[in-house]
């Protein structure tokens, strides 16, 4: 099979042509294309915007063909799991993306899991979110950071990663397996929505259950047991459950379980994190400023920006949501956080982006272990304690900058609604002066962010603030059999990621009960 980039189709040309444009270059028949794939589809807003292709394809004598620009062999990785036979059955904490496939991997390769949730299943944590939304009680251990497919669950289900390991593959095979839309195998920004993800999820569990993975939902595990170093099970409540291996996959939200482990002596270490806004903009005006005067025949637009204040310390947008809504998604009472989703369909009026900030040592009260946890903490109850109500502090961009406070542009999509609030006084000084310096470099390349864009604050749940210290063989540096996974345990960012982390830690723990048996 041969690989071939750089194929364009403008906008109004459908890709069935694409078998005539390689016919083309290769100066064969049509006939001759065999088997065509898109291994990659990406926008080239440049000029007149066209559509830019990487197509594999078979056809005779191949070889002959290398010489051609742009023509290469195609590069086949398919991930294979070996399959063992053991009635070991590890324990698995946490049922996000590194959980999910942690199980999935597992259970793929012979081993039978039990799952651990504090969450509910989807169709009962959408209503106790959608509660919450309307009538502001939260389940605190179920919501939108806890329960049955994690954060990602209410989110735009965004499937971008940095990546290039080629087992991200199987990732992407296991979502269209149940349920996906095929093109996010070559989508350059692919996405699947909130509304999405949650019947892709609720497949991959029902699949899991059939096939005999044991599920405890609405059970938040306290403490994980250890004895003499090695892992013996977990505590839920009162009842222990007994196994020689524990997956960790606590998502970045599980402040208690944190404190449990470094009271239990696993290993953990602080690490840097960032805080910052969610700010939001008419669709139209992101639409326009990126896609130009093709606006009305792309799909809605996003973006990525980033400012660097120095060298070594940047301002960047994170989660962007294009025809998105503001939620908020903390899991403590009486405390606000932000984040963005979007429907798969991405037309809601307004799109929104997280403007983040690295916290350093010096925002930091203290050089404790948990000095994280306790800043982000005490923004979210800050934000919430201004108005006694989880009504998140707004201001348009333009007054943040001029230091005043004048009514909104446009009502905030933001679940809970808004009050107005100065937010020069929210933040340290260091953080509002970055966003302020951000924000007059990001109306340079996006016109109109300032005057046409409203903020809210705050967002401070990107990544966790804690590292729970592993080796290169997925297992804690001090617990034997202890494998700490994810984005809350420090090693990922995001479904994909986190995903790939959980698939591969399983690939560790099915060859160590290999080689022990």
């Amino acid at each position: 099979m041969l690989n071939i980039n750089e194929i364009k189709l403008n906008l109004d040309e459908s890709e069935e042509i694409l078998s005539t444009k390689i016919s083309q270059i290769l100066k064969v028949k049509n006939s001759d294309i065999k088997n065509i794939s898109i291994k990659r589809k990406s926008l080239d807003a440049r000029d007149i915007p066209c559509y830019v292709y990487s197509v594999d394809f078979e056809i005779k004598n191949e070889d002959k063909y290398l010489k051609i620009k742009n023509i290469t062999k195609t590069i086949k990785n398919k991930l294979i799991l070996e399959k063992i036979e053991t009635p070991v059955r590890p324990i698995v904490v946490g049922y996000g993306p590194s959980g999910i496939f942690a199980t999935l991997g597992l259970l793929r390769q012979g081993i039978k899991p039990i799952v651990f949730e504090r969450g509910s299943r989807i169709d009962i944590r959408s209503k106790e979110v959608d509660k919450f939304f309307k009538q502001n009680e939260l389940n605190e251990n179920s919501n939108i950071q806890f329960g049955e497919g994690g954060a990602g669950t209410f989110s735009d289900a965004k499937l971008t990663t940095r990546s290039k390991d080629l087992d991200m593959q199987y990732i992407v095979d296991v979502l269209i397996e149940f349920g996906a839309k095929e093109s996010i195998r070559y989508e350059h920004l692919p996405h699947i929505g909130t509304d999405k993800i949650r019947s892709i999820i609720q497949r991959i569990t029902n699949y899991l259950i059939k096939e005999g993975v044991e599920f405890h939902f609405n059970s938040k595990v306290d403490e994980i047991l250890i004895e003499n170093e090695k892992v013996k099970g977990v505590r839920v409540g009162s009842q222990k459950y007994h196994s020689d291996i524990v997956v960790v996959a606590l998502g970045h939200s599980a402040f208690d379980l944190f404190k449990s482990l470094h009271q239990s002596k696993v290993y953990l270490e602080a690490k840097e994190f960032a805080v910052g806004v969610r700010v939001e903009h008419p669709k139209l005006l992101i639409d326009k400023n990126q896609n130009k005067d093709y606006y009305n025949l792309l799909d809605s637009a996003s973006y990525s920006l980033i400012h660097k204040i120095n060298p070594a310390y940047s301002v960047y947008s994170f989660c962007m949501c294009p025809g998105g809504h503001i939620v908020s998604s903390g899991s403590n009472k009486q405390a606000i956080c932000l984040n963005g989703m979007s429907y798969s369909l991405r037309n809601n009026k307004y799109s929104n982006s997280g403007i983040l900030v690295p916290v350093r040592k010096q925002d930091l009260k203290n050089d404790d272990l948990f000095a994280g946890f306790e800043y982000i903490l005490n923004l979210e109850k800050k934000a919430y304690n201004l108005s006694n109500s989880y009504k998140a502090p707004a201001q348009n961009i333009k007054d943040f900058l001029n230091n005043e406070l004048n009514p909104l542009k446009f009502e905030s999509s933001y679940s809970n609604g808004t009050f107005p609030y100065n937010l020069n006084n929210f933040f340290s000084e260091n953080i509002t002066n970055c966003l302020k310096e951000a924000f007059i470099n990001f109306d340079k390349k996006i016109k109109g962010f300032i005057d046409e864009g409203i903020m809210l604050a705050p967002e401070t749940r990107s990544s966790c603030p804690i590292r729970i210290k592993r080796n290169i063989d997925y297992q804690s540096v001090n617990i034997e059999n202890l494998y700490p996974i994810g984005e809350g345990a420090g090693y990922s960012g995001g479904i994909m990621s986190s995903a790939l982390d959980g698939l591969k830690a399983s690939i560790k723990i099915k060859d160590k009960i290999k080689n022990k048996e």
